[in-house]
């Protein structure tokens, strides 16, 4: 179970309406979000997104396993993101994920826009197009763009190892429980060609700037769900611009 208390929680898709396009990004966002597998509590995701200046904002996130978990991964992963926003579009600009204890296992992604390509650190090269995102820049994606009800499309995601185009649809609304009680969410399924039987749903907060409430990772012999459990700094959004600019 290597790596999936990361990976995992990093693979997603979008389709967005462009009649929803929020201003701004908050500021400064924590967010912590309990791991289950079958019921049992093996860790927290700890994700940080700070508004750096002239658009640039940096993501930063730490994987913290427990019991079993935490013998299995015998570490800490940490993930760093840059990007910038223009016109409502997400650009990353920076990734890194590593193992605390492996820094040689580190992925690396490093995007030159100038020249719409992406160079990873296993000499692997794409072309790109405004939409690609990294496993830390897509979580807020949603927020800047939210998705469109009944819509479906595919979203390509460089994780630092490869770059892969995803498929999803967005189920609907569903009432769901979560800290601010029960809110109205909308469901997202991403499924992989090639794969039916793994499937990722999220359940974003209709009310609370599309964040992820719930995120669920279903595979043939398991099912690990990641859920919202602190948020700190969703405050600092009013009206779709960081409080303070303008």
């Amino acid at each position: 179970m290597k790596n999936k208390l990361s990976i995992y929680f990093l693979f997603a898709g979008l389709f967005i309406s462009p009649l929803l396009i929020a201003a701004e990004l908050p500021a400064s966002l924590d967010l912590v979000y309990r791991a289950e597998v079958a019921g049992m509590n093996i860790g927290t995701l700890n994700r940080q997104l700070r508004h750096a200046q002239n658009g640039h904002y940096r993501v930063t996130s730490e994987t913290n396993a427990r019991g079993i978990a935490a013998i299995l991964m015998n570490d800490i992963y940490r993930e760093e993101s840059e990007f910038k926003v223009e016109k409502g579009m997400i650009y990353p600009l920076k990734y890194h994920q590593a193992p605390d204890k492996k820094p040689e296992k580190a992925r690396i992604a490093t995007f030159d826009w100038d020249s719409k390509k992406v160079s990873l650190n296993n000499d692997r090269v794409y072309d790109i197009e405004p939409g690609v995102q990294d496993p830390a820049s897509f979580l807020f994606f949603w927020m800047l763009t939210p998705p469109e009800e009944g819509g479906k499309g595919t979203i390509s995601l460089v994780d630092g190892k490869r770059m892969t185009k995803y498929e999803f649809r967005i189920i609907g609304h569903e009432k769901v429980a979560s800290l601010w009680g029960e809110i109205d969410t909308l469901r997202i399924e991403r499924q992989k060609e090639g794969n039916p039987e793994k499937i990722l749903r999220m359940w974003l907060a209709t009310e609370r700037n599309y964040l992820p409430v719930i995120i669920e990772n279903v595979r043939p012999k398991y099912k690990m769900t990641f859920t919202l459990e602190k948020a700190e700094g969703l405050g600092s959004v009013e009206r779709g611009k960081v409080k303070g600019e303008r």
